[in-house]
């Protein structure tokens, strides 16, 4: 298979081409959208992450960042809007790296602030990204979410999704957009984490979704990269 390559755009500079093949992508994997809501959601967007095979556009995530305060804590928020990759190139890391650096350059730039990842997981896989990669997440599986973290994340809900937040749960009860049947369904119920999110997130195959963040800290600063490493070492002909 060839591999894909991850490019961050501003989203003034996506051309209208670029835009439609990327609907393309989001509508084939995604019941109960709209180009309207689509065009919408990327146009508030700062940034796209555009995944590409050549000059075809194969996926992509879209990002901005937004500031916030909860208590004493002055916060940054990098939040993850529609995001979807064709199948055929799963198991890749370009979209991973390339939103590594994306929150390295936030933190960066925000020195005497938190920076946190806020997203929204209709899927399992999406929540495996944040349980596989963060050191500080939450909702997590054995661990009580702190007082301050769900207050944050009700507010960053709050302000992006209004009345659809089910602050008990942490789940956005209107659906916004929902993964077709055939894509990411839970299967055995192996996984703990899986069954975590299955559990937390009971209507998930209904377009409803699970509101979660993780700290941008030292634990994922320091331990992102060896995953990835690990994972194209292993991915390599004669290393297995």
């Amino acid at each position: 298979m060839p591999r894909i390559t991850a490019t961050t755009l501003p989203v003034p500079r996506i051309t209208p081409a670029q835009r439609d093949a990327m609907w393309a992508v989001f509508e084939h994997y995604y019941d109960d959208v709209t180009r309207a809501r689509f065009d919408a959601d990327l146009n508030e967007k700062d940034h796209v992450i555009l995944l590409q095979d050549g000059p075809t556009v194969r996926g992509f995530s879209t990002v901005c960042t937004r500031p916030f305060q909860i208590g004493d804590r002055r916060i940054v928020s990098v939040y993850s809007g529609d995001t979807v990759i064709d199948d055929r190139y799963r198991g890749q890391t370009a979209l991973q790296r390339a939103f590594f650096w994306y929150v390295v350059r936030a933190r960066v730039r925000n020195p005497t602030r938190l920076v946190v990842w806020f997203l929204v997981s209709k899927g399992y896989k999406t929540y495996l990204l944040l349980a596989r990669n963060f050191a500080s997440f939450w909702p997590r599986r054995e661990a009580t979410t702190p007082d301050w973290v769900r207050a944050l994340i009700v507010t960053m809900a709050r302000d992006r999704f209004g009345d659809s937040l089910d602050e008990g749960a942490l789940v956005l009860r209107v659906a916004h957009g929902r993964l077709r049947g055939a894509v990411a369904p839970i299967v055995g119920l192996v996984d703990p984490d899986i069954r975590y999110f299955a559990a937390a997130n009971p209507n998930h195959a209904a377009g409803e979704e699970l509101c979660c963040v993780g700290l941008v800290d030292a634990g994922f600063l320091l331990g992102f990269p060896l995953r990835v490493m690990r994972k194209l070492l292993t991915a390599r002909p004669g290393t297995r």
